[in-house]
């Protein structure tokens, strides 16, 4: 039962309450251009380029579609929640192919965020032009609008972090033990999402600690409790990885992680990306990011917004929890420096488009803290003369950023240069494919060719991988009782199998082979007819 302190906090800081009409016309505008949107980008082909993104559908459709079907399918560097919420949704040939399998998750999570970002901005400010100014930073964010519509695991990630501020904003005012768990079980679902949540629980962890009542000892059980169960996420990561890999860390260090990928392009081109082991020139990359895909116009408003919440934090603690939304800024920063997470603009070299969606992560306190110049204490006049101010900026901004067209916009450019569905290699196997295959079972590198089950229409039912365990452990002795077909590409791990277990696949021929400068050479096998 919550103490005396607390139930006196509750009676004397009752949460602000936002008008039933306010809410409603919320609403409405945040649906109509969650759907505009995403009609809009799905429409003109540029939902389901990002290379992630296919295998994010991937991901999501092995999970029911595998000769190993379930828990066998989960992997070791992506984090399964986003997977398994679009797992049902990918069983349709149509969705998953199209990739509207996670778009509609991500336009969900997209609406859900800008609803919230709207009750944070209006219930910590005591009025609806402060909201109304959050929910237009979110809103008129042409870069957010658009991962809204893709398969990517960004938009599920700000929603989780966005619902987690809002539940510990609500247990501040109240202490009560039901926001307190609200915050826990989105800070759970945010670590099963991204691993930038990982990095929020501490911080979320000393801001339990910070805003709770009692004595020191009470304030602490409660800060334990929540970081105790938030952190059943991270934990149930190291012990799946444990267990299915032998190595707690196989998603930092095992195959296909940015350590390893990062290993691999030092041991074959000794490029280093531009910000290893320097923090400084990470915050200069990370910026500068912040500045292509959220725009200038917003930055300035945040930094006004973050003026105006330090000092009002001097008079209350209302608006605290907010602080959690920065914390993906030190987090990429530190990433960037010294966990092999790289990102590229095209301002600064190599002066290329890689990973600048990033930046969105800090989309929530860009959007909510501008809100903050719009306090309480502001009378209504100038309320609005600032508001209005904040809306021509903001809608400027848009024009601008979509002036040239959505190809243009930095992070649609980077999704259509990086594609994997242009690559050459891909595209000569799906053009076999499309004209010879029979429907028997093909062996292929998991995760090496993203494009080609989705544009051949072969079901991953229809394919063995290394992720598929005990029918890989066949493959070094009788691959003709498991498969008929072969894809090896070079360097990947059914060429590392062949090269090691050559006479187990004698009956198999070269049916199609091709090489492409840069991508590398692959072929295609069939087995002999008897």
């Amino acid at each position: 039962m919550p103490d005396a302190s607390i139930e006196s906090q509750s009676t004397a800081l009752k949460p602000w309450r936002v008008p039933a009409s306010a809410n409603c016309a919320a609403s409405l505008v945040i649906l109509g251009i969650t759907c505009a949107s995403l009609r809009f980008f799905y429409s003109h082909g540029l939902s389901n380029l990002y290379g992630d993104g296919l295998a994010h559908m991937e991901g999501a459709r092995r999970i029911f579609d595998s000769i190993t079907p379930g828990y066998s399918e989960i992997g070791s560097v992506w984090l399964p929640l986003y997977h398994l919420i679009c797992a049902p949704l990918a069983q349709n040939d149509f969705l998953w192919r199209s990739g509207l399998a996670g778009g509609i998750v991500s336009s969900i999570a997209f609406a859900l965020t800008c609803y919230f970002l709207f009750r944070l901005g209006a219930e910590m400010n005591e009025n609806v032009a402060a909201g109304a100014v959050a929910l237009s930073g979110a809103l008129l964010a042409p870069s957010f609008l658009y991962l809204a519509s893709t398969p990517l695991t960004e938009p599920l990630a700000i929603l989780w972090l966005t619902l987690a501020v809002y539940a510990l904003f609500r247990y501040s005012l109240s202490g009560s033990w039901k926001a307190l768990a609200g915050a826990a079980i989105a800070a759970l679902m945010g670590t099963l999402t991204r691993y930038d949540m990982w990095n929020v629980l501490p911080f979320a962890a000393v801001l339990v600690f910070a805003i709770s009542t009692g004595r020191w000892r009470q304030r602490l059980a409660r800060a334990l409790l929540f970081s105790g169960f938030a952190g059943l996420g991270p934990l149930a990561w190291l012990i799946h990885n444990a267990y299915r890999f032998g190595n707690p860390l196989e998603f930092y260090n095992g195959p296909g992680s940015a350590m390893d990928i990062y290993a691999h392009q030092l041991a074959t081109t000794a490029f280093a990306y531009p910000t290893d082991g320097s923090l400084l020139l990470s915050a200069v990359y990370y910026l500068e990011d912040l500045r292509l895909v959220i725009g200038a116009g917003t930055l300035v408003l945040a930094v006004l917004g973050g003026v105006a919440w330090c000092v009002s934090l001097r008079q209350s603690r209302r608006a605290v929890a907010a602080v959690l939304l920065i914390v993906p800024l030190p987090f990429y920063i530190q990433a960037m420096a010294h966990a092999a997470v790289p990102l590229y603009v095209p301002t600064l070299f190599p002066h290329t488009y890689y990973n600048l969606r990033y930046g969105m992560e800090m989309i929530a306190a860009a959007a909510l803290f501008p809100s903050f110049v719009l306090a309480a204490g502001v009378g209504n006049r100038r309320r609005l003369a600032v508001l209005l101010i904040f809306l021509a900026v903001l809608g400027g901004q848009c024009v601008h950023m979509t002036s040239r067209g959505a190809q243009e916009m930095p992070i649609v450019k980077e999704s259509i240069l990086n594609t994997p569905c242009r690559n050459q290699r891909q595209r000569a196997i799906i053009a076999y494919l499309r004209a010879h295959y029979d429907g028997k079972r093909v062996m292929a590198a998991g995760g090496k060719w993203p494009c080609v089950m989705p544009e051949a229409g072969i079901h991953f039912r229809d394919t063995l991988n290394i992720y598929n365990r005990p029918q890989w452990a066949q493959m070094r002795v009788e691959p003709q009782k498991w498969v008929e077909w072969i894809i090896r590409g070079e360097g990947d791990e059914v060429d590392d199998l062949m090269r090691s277990y050559p006479q187990a696949f004698r009956d198999f021929e070269i049916v199609d082979q091709g090489s492409f400068p840069g991508e590398g050479g692959y072929e295609i096998y069939r087995m002999r007819s008897k």
